[in-house]
Parts: C-alpha cells; sequence; structure tokens
C-alpha cells in the first residue's frame, strides 16, 4: 500500500517529467531527467529576463537619496548609447531618454509621430498625451533643420519622473519626424542638460526645472560611466554632488585615503559647456617615450554626454586614428579598431 502512495505522490509532483506502465500486478514510472537551471540558461540566456528573474532582481534596491539630491541609473545599449528611464504623465508612460549636455530643449517621440514615413519612430515608446490627466496644450510648433534631415514637432507641458525627482508644468517637444537612423536607437527622447538661454523665457533644460521645483538643492551634476561592459548597468547621472567613491583615491599602509581633487574650469558662454583646452598629449604606447601632441596651442573643447564619436579638426583626427591603428569602415565615415576585452 505503502508504494502505491509513494507513486501517486510523484505523479502530483512531477506532472511533466514521468509516464507509466501498468503490467501485471506492478506499475513502472519512467522518470525523465530534464536540463539543469545552469544548462538551460546557456541555452537562453535571456530566460531570466523572460521570467523576471533578470541581474536586476538579486541586486538590492538603491537607498532613496537624501533631500536636495539624486542619481539616476545609466543603461548601457551596444557600448553606443546610455539611456535611462523615464515615466511621463499620469498614469505614467515609460520612456529611455538620452541626458544631453548638447540640447537644451527637452523632446519625447509622440503618438502623433508620422509613423507611416518615419522608420525613426518604429519600436520605440510613443508618448500619447490623450492618456494623461496632467497634459496641458501648448501646440506651438518645433522645426530643427540639421541639413540631410530635421527633427519636427510641437510644444506640450507634462508631468516627468525620474529617479525620485518629479517635476511638474514642464514644457517639452512632442516629436513627430526624426531621421531615420533613430531606428537603431534605443532611446525614445532626450532631457537636455545644456546651458539654458537666457534670453529664452519658456523653455528651461531639465536640470534648471529640477534645481527650480526644488528637487535639487546644489546646481551641481556629475557623470559616472560604468567601465564593467559584460554589465548593462552604465553607469549614474548624480544630481546635487559629487560621489567621492567614483574619484581616484590613493590609500596609504595606514588605510588613510586620499581622493584626487578636482579642478573646475570656468565654461565659455553659450548654449554648450565649453571649455579651454591647454593642449592633448597621446603616448602610443603605455612604456613608450614617444608622444604626440595636439592642438599645441590650446583651443576649445565641449562636453557632450551623448557624443561617442571624436569629433575635432580632420588633421588631429587622423592622427588619432593612426596612433590607435583604426580602419575605415566603407561606409558611414565610421573607424574601427580592435580592442581587448577582459
Amino acid at each position: 500500500m505503502s508504494r502505491i502512495y509513494l507513486y501517486i505522490l510523484l505523479c502530483a509532483l512531477f506532472p511533466m517529467i514521468y509516464s507509466w506502465k501498468k503490467g501485471n500486478g506492478y506499475v513502472s514510472i519512467d522518470l525523465i531527467r530534464q536540463k539543469s537551471p545552469r544548462l538551460q540558461y546557456l541555452e537562453n540566456p535571456d530566460l531570466a529576463d523572460k521570467l523576471g528573474f533578470g541581474e536586476e532582481f538579486n541586486q538590492k534596491p538603491n537607498p532613496k537619496p537624501k533631500p536636495g539630491n539624486d542619481s539616476i541609473a545609466l543603461y548601457r545599449y551596444l557600448d553606443y548609447e546610455f539611456y535611462a528611464k523615464i515615466v511621463i504623465g499620469h498614469p505614467g508612460q515609460p520612456a529611455n531618454v538620452a541626458l544631453d549636455t548638447a540640447w537644451t530643449l527637452s523632446w519625447i517621440l509622440s503618438e502623433k509621430c508620422q509613423y507611416a514615413v518615419t522608420p525613426g519612430c518604429w519600436f520605440h515608446n510613443r508618448y500619447d498625451h490623450t492618456k494623461s490627466s496632467e497634459y496641458k496644450k501648448d501646440g506651438a510648433p518645433y522645426i530643427a533643420n540639421e541639413g540631410k534631415y530635421n527633427y519636427t514637432g510641437f510644444y506640450s507641458y507634462e508631468h516627468m519622473s525620474v529617479a525620485h525627482s518629479n517635476i511638474t508644468g514642464f514644457r517639452f517637444i512632442e516629436m513627430v519626424s526624426v531621421p531615420w537612423t533613430s531606428l537603431f536607437s534605443k532611446t525614445d527622447g532626450v532631457l537636455g542638460l545644456g546651458i539654458r538661454d537666457p534670453n529664452d523665457h519658456l523653455n528651461e533644460p531639465f536640470f534648471y526645472a529640477l534645481h527650480r521645483q526644488n528637487n535639487i538643492t546644489n546646481f551641481l551634476f556629475s557623470v559616472y560611466l560604468n567601465r564593467d561592459r559584460q554589465s548593462t548597468h552604465g553607469g549614474n547621472i548624480i544630481l546635487g554632488l559629487v560621489q567621492k567613491k567614483h574619484i581616484h583615491q590613493t590609500q596609504y599602509p595606514n588605510k588613510t585615503r586620499v581622493y584626487d581633487k578636482i579642478k573646475y574650469l570656468p565654461v565659455d558662454p553659450g548654449q554648450y559647456w565649453q571649455f579651454s583646452v591647454d593642449e592633448i598629449t597621446i603616448k602610443s604606447d603605455q612604456n613608450s617615450s614617444d608622444i604626440t601632441t595636439l592642438c599645441p596651442n590650446g583651443c576649445k573643447a565641449i562636453s557632450d554626454t551623448s557624443a561617442t564619436r571624436i569629433i575635432g579638426p580632420e588633421d588631429d583626427v587622423d592622427q588619432i586614428h593612426t596612433l590607435i591603428k583604426a580602419q575605415k569602415f566603407p561606409i558611414g565615415g565610421i573607424w574601427t579598431l580592435y580592442v581587448a576585452t577582459p
């Protein structure tokens, strides 16, 4: 009798991995070995994410920053883009955005995007203002002519949330036409972190709005990029402070830590974070004494958090390509090089 109970128990617990045969006075149950979790993961590397047990599941939630500070997580996409996740409207609609120091304006792809003729709108989150109770109409048109392509949209007001910060009545652009290359981008828009135009009294960069609405105490933000290329965590935009743990430090035998000093530079007037550079020196090899000097008489540079290319005078950039042994790709003005990945 106890054997029958055991068979029934096994059948109840493992309905998908058994088959049974009835013989003369006995029952034979065939057990089938399932693949181990490790093997299943190797064959389906995204299985954990599909089941909701991905990398973020085991991570401890970040503690809420102290009032006046905030930290926005950045996600890495193909080592080409770093983006943050925001919520726009009420009820909230998700969007992936680049936090761009070269843009003073902010924009989100609109549900009114010309989907049939604008491939750049495909496969993206698109904001639908008809589904938000916080939306306020503006309607003023926006056009940015970039030569071979342009950005076209219209202004609106909306509630936005990022990390632990919220801003209300924020003026931004609902973009209805973007370049076709946006098809390959992970981002659905941009939050502008550029310098405010003192003559523009209607629009303000996203960080200015955070500060004005008392989300951020100190008028300061810093950028940390994670060097671990195997992780999808791309880094953080830290609002209101500079975190010491991200500053290079020297630790002495007595456990004393000395942090490198941050050098602050004056910023030139204009819409970009532009500053003066004395010169640029490049060593062809870490152990080499050969040094190439670019910009020997000084030059201007900008800090652009969305740029993944080296932009500069053609002769200087050609020298950089030569030093890093880059090869020109046949199309797109792209150069490639071999990089050893740890």
